[in-house]
């Protein structure tokens, strides 16, 4: 260890690294943030990138939809035949800061909305750092690293998972609070814990608590806390974390039991990080091949484009890890280094041999994430190489030979990967991009640790602190030129609601039928980016294309969601596994009321074509005669060419001993459709079956002439009932009580945090609740 130097210019050091309070860093991250997204910010431009234009803005469009009609989004009927929409968990429905972007103009605010996330995982982990450390240059350095990485920044397509990250440091720096002081900091815990469980990222939610764990694994060994409190605390704060987003995950675990995953679900997938991928730590464009709009992505994975963090910031992570020796320190190094091998995959054996003892593994689907891990811990580790140079006497050549002989040793490195990039290139490579890219990130890495080694000889103070804000900038400017781009933006304009209503000039919705892509027009449209990302994206909402068709309210048979529902979505693979002729399966079409469908075996020039269909029916019909099947045999007479759906609607076995219907005269007289509710008159001879091509979930409940009935599943995934002879009032509501019982644990559980939150304790003058006061703990402790 190496003790603090005295005298005036140790001190005038000191001053400058606590130069960096939390407002000035908050203010150079902002600055930084502005910088990267100037267009983002003043509303000229926003993301529209992947899932960003296919996903995240189509979900958070149809929720401020219904926030505006004034109800809650449990349901979603423009996809999927209908399918659970909060219950998704990704939806963001119940996470607080989403009521940004419900209030303020959409296309501006989601994209604002991410990069406030950018911000949130720089500050937490300044916090996290500086704590860690005991210095505040340290602090900065991680916050800064951690907001401005290829794989942050690449999540900005994701509002979920951007969410989650910012999150991911607050989370592990209030569970170690909580374990280690108990009290009001449990509830802290608790807070930060639920807020990032809302955002809906499974897999960065499982990795934080994962990392939580292993620091409370390091300090339950070692016993400096008492290890009955400290699992107390542990499992407090985890309850009332279960306990605050019971709103949130009591419906995603109801929908997860009814959906089409299962303990094998994915087993065949996953994309893991290549084996060149750990040299993309250093050369971030070696084995990378450019995709579309310029973004250069590695081979075998497509989750993250980059999980670059600075060759400068790598060099100030090694040295931390050799020279900042405490128990802490080399947790985290083994954290970082077993997580690439994770991110490995099968190439890595490590995640075979894990998976192998702990199936439940497979919930993460891709090994890639993994990486998420060492993009949190790297930062922390540069964190220690800044405080243990900064702790060291101005006279020390230790310090410098070490950060000296690190940097050389990664040049080095550089070098033979180039050599690699060379000698056996890939098929997609583009040598020049990788080694004008290598050059620069030489550059880069000799420049920050070089800033570094100057700070001790500096004698100004002004000079001091330009230099640590020099240094910031450099990891900054490392990171922001790596790759030509990341995030390509586009015009707001392209998000312009009703804008592919109007060129499909579709009438005002009412019961309107659905529209069904063939497997052709999907290909075509995914293997399509045209030079313009205006015309690239408007060429996926033409083709409504994943969940585009939100935007335009318009209904489809599919859409691109994390759960479905098991045996409705069995049906819509029947009509989506081959590009089969319009004629095939013609039956079915009709009765999910497909009135739009591209071309049989679209070309190039047709894909995004539509062709109309006239013998589909409406949603809701009425008299067909009830046939009892089930299973493949019920799969195989919905899929037959004389399946009529006009005449014939299948019923589960279970329901004939209740059901009195036969082939009967009905008519429906009128109806009032709205997304989680249906209102229809119905007049029958006899008792018959009223039918709604609706996917069949439990919570939709079903009454005629106000009293409540059995609501049958019909053909294998939709709804049926019946109703007596005459003429009744037929109503289907979605009536969630799932939700409204986590709604009530989840109000309960935050009335009770409030509590003990706010309460006085005797002669205490006010709560103290501060999660970001400083408990003292040095960067060379090895606690």
């Amino acid at each position: 260890m190496i003790a603090n130097e005295a005298g005036p210019a140790a001190a005038s050091r000191r001053d400058a690294d606590a130069w960096f309070t939390p407002g000035r860093f908050a203010a150079v991250l902002a600055a930084l943030i502005f910088l990267t997204f100037p267009g983002i910010i003043l509303g000229q431009e926003t993301f529209f990138y992947r899932d960003f234009g296919l996903f995240g803005y189509p979900l958070a469009h149809y929720q401020r939809e219904c926030f505006w009609r004034g109800e809650w989004p449990l349901w979603n009927p423009l996809n999927n035949c209908g399918l659970p929409f909060l219950a998704q968990w990704n939806t963001l429905t119940l996470y607080p800061p989403s009521l940004f972007y419900l209030v303020f103009p959409l296309s501006w605010s989601l994209g604002v909305f991410n990069l406030g996330h950018l911000f949130l995982a720089g500050m937490g982990m300044y916090f996290l750092a500086r704590r860690w450390t005991g210095n505040r240059l340290a602090g900065a350095v991680a916050g800064v690293a951690f907001a401005f990485n290829g794989l942050t920044w690449h999540a900005l397509m994701w509002p979920n998972d951007v969410s989650g990250l910012g999150w991911m440091p607050w989370v592990a720096l209030a569970a170690e609070r909580a374990w280690r002081e108990g009290g009001r900091q449990v509830a802290v815990a608790a807070l930060a814990g639920a807020m990032q469980m809302l955002t809906g990222a499974p897999e960065i939610i499982l990795l934080t608590w994962l990392f939580a764990g292993v620091l409370w694994l390091g300090q339950f060994v070692l016993g400096t806390i008492p290890r009955w409190r400290m699992s107390g605390r542990v499992a407090a704060a985890g309850l009332l974390v279960a306990g605050l987003a019971a709103a949130q995950l009591l419906p995603f675990l109801d929908l997860l039991a009814h959906s089409h995953r299962d303990t094998g679900f994915g087993g065949s997938l996953g994309w893991a990080m290549p084996v060149s991928g750990p040299a993309n730590f250093l050369v971030p464009l070696f084995h990378c091949f450019a995709s579309g709009h310029g973004v250069f992505v590695q081979y075998d994975q497509y989750w993250v484009s980059s999980h670059y963090l600075g060759a400068g910031l790598m060099a100030l992570a090694v040295a931390g890890s050799w020279g900042a020796r405490n128990r802490r320190v080399w947790l985290l190094l083994a954290v970082a280094v077993l997580s690439v091998i994770m991110a490995l995959g099968s190439r890595g054996y490590l995640y075979s041999g894990v998976k192998a003892v702990l199936p439940q593994l497979g919930f993460i689907r891709y090994p890639i994430k993994f990486v998420v891990l060492a993009v949190l811990v790297i930062p922390i580790l540069a964190a220690y190489g800044v405080s243990w140079h900064q702790a060291a006497a101005a006279n020390s050549t230790r310090e410098r030979k070490t950060i000296q002989s690190v940097t050389l040793l990664l040049l080095g490195s550089m070098g033979l990967i180039v050599w690699v990039a060379w000698e056996h290139p890939l098929v997609k490579d583009d040598w020049g991009a990788t080694w004008h890219g290598a050059l620069e990130r030489a550059g880069f890495l000799v420049l920050a640790p070089g800033t570094l080694l100057l700070l001790k000889r500096a004698a100004e103070f002004k000079l001091q602190i330009l230099l640590r804000l020099g240094l910031l900038l450099l990891l900054w400017l490392d990171v922001y030129t790596h790759t030509p781009t990341l995030s390509p933006t586009v015009k707001r304009s392209v998000y312009e609601p009703e804008l592919i209503r109007q060129e499909l000039k579709l009438e005002p919705r009412a019961n309107e039928p659905r529209f069904m892509e063939t497997l052709a027009a999907m290909d075509k449209v995914r293997a399509t980016s045209l030079s313009s990302p205006e015309a690239d994206y408007l060429c996926h909402r033409l083709a409504l294309f994943d969940d585009c068709n939100l935007l335009d309210d318009v209904p489809k048979i599919d859409g691109f969601y994390s759960l479905y529902l098991r045996d409705t979505q069995q049906i819509i693979a029947m009509l989506s596994t081959e590009d089969r002729p319009n004629a095939d399966l013609k039956g079915l079409k009709d009765f999910l009321g497909v009135a739009y469908i591209n071309p049989a075996g679209a070309l190039a020039e047709k894909a995004l074509d539509w062709v109309a269909r006239d013998t589909y029916l409406p949603l809701v019909t009425a008299g067909q005669a009830p046939v009892f099947a089930a299973g493949a045999d019920e799969l195989a007479a919905l899929a037959r060419t004389d399946f009529d759906p006009r005449q014939t609607v299948y019923l589960p076995p279970e329901a004939k001993a209740s059901i009195t219907a036969k082939r009967a005269e009905a008519k429906i007289l009128s109806q009032q459709i709205e997304a989680q509710r249906l209102q229809v008159e119905v007049a029958a001879d006899a008792p018959a079956m009223v039918v709604v091509a609706q996917a069949f979930y439990h919570p939709w409940r079903a009454y005629v002439d106000g009293a409540r009935v059995k609501l049958w599943r019909a053909n294998h995934g939709f709804q049926a009932l019946e109703v007596p002879s005459g003429r009744h009032e037929v109503k289907l509501v979605y009536e969630d009580g799932v939700f409204e019982a986590g709604a009530v644990i989840s109000l309960a559980t935050l009335g009770a945090l409030a509590v003990v939150l706010f309460r006085r304790r005797p002669g205490s003058p006010k709560a103290e609740v501060n999660i970001l006061a400083s408990t003292g703990g040095g960067g060379n402790s090895s606690k």
